[in-house]
């Protein structure tokens, strides 16, 4: 297949953060599967100023925002043997930032980005052999198909969508810059509460959308995680896809030896793992249960509120809790408690560093995730290539990575609940505490937990299927 890829970050040319990265993780992947992947983005002064060998393409479009016609000039260059074509007009990219500086964004981020989305339809057309799927990322080209859709064009498009948080939202003005119809310009089309939305007309116009994973899938269909386009997502749920984000495990997942220390270090990394993190912390040395972790992640409400109703009956069993990152106000009284109670039992780590908790998940035989997975469930993964079991309570999409233990068949690889009440993570932490008794079932459990791939090969081949799949709709239509 040929795909064309449109971002505004590509690694290892522009990044900010994760997007970057994940794309050009993707795209390489992509192509070792066998497809012919290109990519385009803006070409930043930071690029330009680099020692990348990017090269004049001589190819210059013409694009019209409102009543100004702009001008972009295409430069390319190579990355992994994928060839990666940058828009360059320096008004709008020669600039110290990607998306703002001095803490605060560009005001000109709509007409910026409208201009990069439709010099990307212009390119798609002229590019040779043509695209099949033209592939965009995140609000900063959510637009390309919309103006695909508009003109008819013979692409079809896929919208992924890394961070809901961030969607492109402009006050209503902007929109003369698309040329689009004013028609778009209403509750079926681009606006959301009197502003463009550029995420929400992707959503709307793009033949697919992607969120990384069912259960980042499912969460953004809910108020709570969704910042206000659950209705959205919801209505074009028929299209909408939850493709897991593979993970980097060389990230996620050090060596025993790099965070234990090479004088630490056994043939048993989980076991060392164990005792460095009860000596570090100064928790009970000899301790027979289990070691639970207990991240906390930022604005996550329900972490510690989910374990706090049975500290005690946790805590004055063989077991120990060791909670990283800052829990939220109201449960800091109880937080005080329980150190105060179980010295020796319990540890809070609210300015917890990466490797910290890298170290406290090798360390730990199980991981409670009473609350959300996050966006991508990267805490579960981690966590379970480690051979720290999960125990999750149920929600859309958990089954793409967590099963429940079934004592009957000796299969799953965690433990999951339904109910919302406490006492339902209590008794899920009493199955785990009685099979902890039993070495060699614990074993075969947590072998399977580290056996789970979220490698982005795998991720490279659900986009794959997609594709394929959009495809054939395309040649069934057709006919």
């Amino acid at each position: 297949m040929k795909i064309l890829m449109a971002t505004s970050e590509f690694s290892p040319f522009a990044s900010t953060g994760d997007l970057g990265g994940q794309v050009g993780i993707l795209a390489a992947e992509l192509k070792r599967l066998g497809h012919d992947v290109s990519v385009v983005m803006p070409l930043y002064r930071t690029v330009r100023e680099s020692k990348h060998d990017i090269r004049p393409v001589g190819t210059e479009f013409h694009v019209n925002l409102g009543g100004k016609r702009a001008t972009a000039d295409i430069l390319e260059t190579t990355s992994d043997a994928i060839q990666v074509f940058m828009v360059r007009r320096d008004e709008y990219f020669d600039r110290s930032g990607i998306y703002g500086g001095d803490g605060r964004p560009y005001d000109d981020n709509a007409e910026r980005f409208i201009f990069f989305s439709k010099v990307v339809v212009e390119f798609a057309q002229r590019i040779t052999p043509s695209p099949e799927i033209i592939h965009c990322h995140d609000w900063t080209a959510a637009l390309v198909p919309v103006f695909v859709r508009d003109r008819q064009l013979p692409f079809r498009t896929t919208l992924t969508i890394h961070n809901l948080e961030h969607q492109g939202s402009f006050w209503s003005f902007d929109f003369a810059l698309t040329n689009l119809p004013g028609s778009y310009f209403s509750p079926t089309g681009v606006e959301f509460y009197g502003r463009l939305n550029f995420l929400k007309g992707g959503i709307l116009y793009t033949d697919a959308v992607t969120l990384p994973g069912e259960t980042a899938l499912f969460e953004a269909f809910t108020v709570q995680h969704s910042f206000g386009l659950d209705s959205v997502l919801r209505e074009n749920h028929y299209k909408t896809f939850g493709v897991p984000h593979g993970v980097n495990y060389s990230e996620t997942n050090p060596p025993y030896q790099e965070l234990i220390g090479k004088q630490g270090a056994s043939e048993d990394g989980k076991q060392s793992a164990r005792q460095a993190i009860l000596e570090q912390l100064g928790l009970e040395k000899d301790l027979k249960g289990i070691v639970y972790a207990l991240p906390i992640e930022p604005r996550d409400e329900g972490a510690f509120a989910g374990v706090k109703a049975f500290i005690d009956l946790m805590l004055s069993g063989n077991a120990c809790l060791i909670a990283t990152g800052k829990a939220p106000d109201p449960d800091l009284g109880d937080v005080i408690v329980a150190e105060r109670k179980y010295p020796n039992r319990f540890s809070y780590l609210p300015e917890a560093d990466a490797r910290t908790r890298q170290l406290v998940l090798a360390g730990a035989d199980a991981v409670l995730l009473p609350s959300s997975l996050g966006f991508r469930a990267t805490t579960a993964l981690a966590a379970m290539r480690y051979a720290t079991l999960p125990v999750v309570k149920f929600r859309g999409g958990v089954h793409q990575i967590v099963s429940d233990y079934d004592p009957a068949t000796d299969s799953g690889n965690g433990f999951v609940y339904s109910d919302y009440f406490p006492r339902a993570l209590a008794d899920s932490v009493r199955r785990a505490n009685e099979l902890y008794r039993q070495p060699v079932l614990w074993s075969h459990l947590a072998t399977r937990a580290q056996e789970v791939d979220m490698s982005w090969h795998e991720s490279a081949t659900a986009f794959t299927k997609l594709y394929a799949n959009l495809l054939r709709h395309r040649t069934a239509g057709s006919a």
